[in-house]
C-alpha cells in the first residue's frame, strides 16, 4: 500500500478534517495504527497465531500489472483485491485481479475502502454488484475497509459501518470481514462490541504479534507489512497472513467457521476485605492463563494440571467491568478463552462468566436479604436456564447458550418470594 508519510499527529488531524485523499489501499490511513510503539505491557493485548500461517496479498491498481502464475509460484495462498475507493472511485484493476487469482487457484476475497460521509448502502451495493450479486463458496467473505472518519463522530462512523455490513450480510448471506486497526478502532469508531461476531483483519506492522482492539480476542488475518518483495510483483506490496493452515482457509472460504479456542471455566469471590479470589480450569495445552479486566492485565495465576488461582484488590469500586481469561500455549497462541463481566463492588453484585463454548452463568454475586428468585433476559428475550429448565431461577444464577456470537443487552431481575421486583440490573456481555 501507498503508506502516507505523514507524522501521526498531521494523519489524525487529516481524519478529523475529513480531507484523507481519494483512491487509498486498506492501510493507507492506519500509518499510526502500524507503528510498534512499545509501551506499557500491562495494557497489551497480543495475541499470536493459534498454530501455523499462511501467506497472502492485498493488491489494487497501485500493483499494477501481476503475473498472478508467478504469484502463486512464490507460494502466495490467498488475495484480497480492491472494489473500490467508496462509492465514487472504482478500481480499474479489479476485474483482472479477481479473475487472475482464480485462475491458478489462489483463493480471493474482495475488499472496499469504506467512506462514511457517502451512502453506505449505495458502497455496500456497488461491492456486491462487483462479486455478480452473490457470494460463490470457495471465496473469501467480502471485507469493509474500515479507516477513515470523514471527520465524523465516532458513534456516527460506528452506525454506517453498521449498515454497510448488514446490507452486505443481508444481499450475500455471509458475515463480512473486518479490516481495521487497533487504535482507529478504539478511538475514532469508538470501538463497539457488536462487531465481534465479524471476522477480524488486523492491520499492524510489527515483529510482535498483532495488538488487538476490543471486542475481538482472535483474529482471522493480519496486514504485517507495506513493504513486502512477491514474486510477479513489481515494486512493494502488502503482506498478509491467515490464522490457520491451508486447509482450514480453504474451509474458511467454504464457509466453515474457524474453530475457537477451548473455553475457560473460571470464577472468582470477593473477600471481607474487598479483595476477590479468581480461579480458573483450563485445557492441557494451556501454559498459560492472563486474567484482564477492560483489557488490563492483572495477573497470571501459577497452573497446576491447568488449574489456578490468583489474589487481586482492585483499587477502584466499579461495576460492569469485562472481564477476560485469556489461555496461551508455550509460543503464545491462543488456545483457550473465558470472558464475562465482574462487579467490582461492595454489596449487590452481578457476574457473569463463561461456562462453555458460548454458553455463560449469569446471576447475583451477592444478593439482596429480599431477593428470592432471578430472570435474565438478553436483547429483551427471556432467556431458559438449562439447569432448572425454567425462566426463572430460585439458584441465584441463569445457565445459557447462546446460538451468535457479538454483544446481548442483559437484563438481570431480582424478585421477592412473591414475585415481585427487588432490583433490576442491566449489563452488556460480548459472547465469545
Amino acid at each position: 500500500m501507498r503508506a502516507l508519510l505523514v507524522s501521526s499527529i498531521v494523519l489524525l488531524a487529516s481524519s478529523c478534517a475529513g480531507q484523507v485523499p481519494d483512491d487509498l489501499k486498506a492501510g493507507d490511513n492506519l500509518t499510526a495504527d502500524g507503528e510498534d510503539d512499545g509501551g506499557d505491557p500491562n495494557t497489551r493485548a497480543r495475541v499470536c497465531a493459534d498454530a501455523s500461517t499462511v501467506k497472502g496479498i492485498d493488491v489494487s491498481k497501485w500493483e499494477g500489472a501481476i503475473n498472478w502464475p508467478k504469484v502463486k509460484a512464490g507460494g502466495i495462498a490467498f488475495a484480497f483485491a480492491r472494489v473500490s475507493d467508496g462509492a465514487n472511485t472504482r478500481d480499474a484493476t479489479f476485474a483482472t485481479n479477481w479473475a487472475g487469482a482464480k485462475s491458478v487457484g489462489i483463493v480471493r476475497g474482495a475488499y472496499q475502502f469504506f467512506r462514511p460521509t457517502q451512502d453506505a448502502t449505495t458502497q455496500a451495493d456497488l461491492l456486491v454488484a462487483a462479486l455478480g450479486g452473490s457470494y460463490t463458496r470457495g471465496d473469501l467473505p467480502p471485507v469493509i475497509d474500515v479507516e477513515d472518519t470523514g471527520g465524523l463522530a465516532a458513534a456516527t462512523v460506528a452506525a454506517r459501518v453498521r449498515t454497510w455490513v448488514d446490507r452486505v450480510h443481508g444481499k450475500l448471506g455471509v458475515a463480512p470481514i473486518v479490516y481495521t486497526g487497533k487504535y482507529f478502532w478504539r478511538d475514532q469508531v469508538g470501538g463497539p462490541t457488536s462487531f465481534a461476531g465479524n471476522p477480524l483483519w488486523i492491520a499492524q506492522y510489527t515483529t510482535l504479534c498483532p495488538d488487538l482492539p476490543a471486542p475481538w480476542a482472535r483474529w482471522t488475518f493480519w496486514q504485517n507489512s507495506e513493504t513486502g518483495t512477491v514474486s510477479g510483483i513489481s515494486g512493494a506490496v502488502d503482506l498478509d497472513r491467515f490464522n490457520g493452515t491451508l486447509a482450514d482457509l480453504h474451509a474458511f472460504a467454504n464457509g466453515v467457521a474457524p474453530v475457537g479456542p477451548a473455553p475457560i471455566d473460571f470464577s472468582w469471590v470477593r473477600n471481607a476485605n474487598g479483595s476477590y479470589d479468581f480461579t480458573v480450569d483450563t485445557s492441557a495445552e494451556t501454559a498459560k492463563v492472563e486474567i484482564r479486566v477492560e483489557n488490563y492485565l492483572i495477573g497470571a495465576p501459577a497452573l497446576t494440571s491447568g488449574h489456578g488461582t490468583l489474589h487481586y484488590a482492585f483499587n477502584v469500586a466499579t461495576p460492569n467491568r469485562a472481564i477476560e481469561a485469556r489461555g496461551l500455549s508455550a509460543s503464545g497462541a491462543l488456545v483457550s478463552l473465558g470472558n464475562g463481566i465482574v462487579d467490582s463492588q461492595a454489596g449487590s453484585a452481578i457476574f457473569v462468566r463463561q461456562t462453555d463454548d458460548h454458553e455463560y452463568e449469569i446471576g447475583w454475586e451477592r444478593p439482596s436479604s429480599a431477593a428470592h428468585t432471578l430472570d435474565v433476559s438478553a436483547d429483551g428475550t427471556a432467556l431458559t436456564d438449562l439447569d432448572s429448565g425454567t425462566v426463572r431461577a430460585t439458584r441465584g444464577a441463569v445457565r445459557y447458550r447462546f446460538t451468535t456470537l457479538g454483544t446481548r443487552a442483559l437484563t438481570i431481575t431480582e424478585r421477592s418470594a412473591s414475585g415481585g421486583v427487588v432490583a433490576t440490573f442491566t449489563r452488556s456481555l460480548a459472547v465469545n
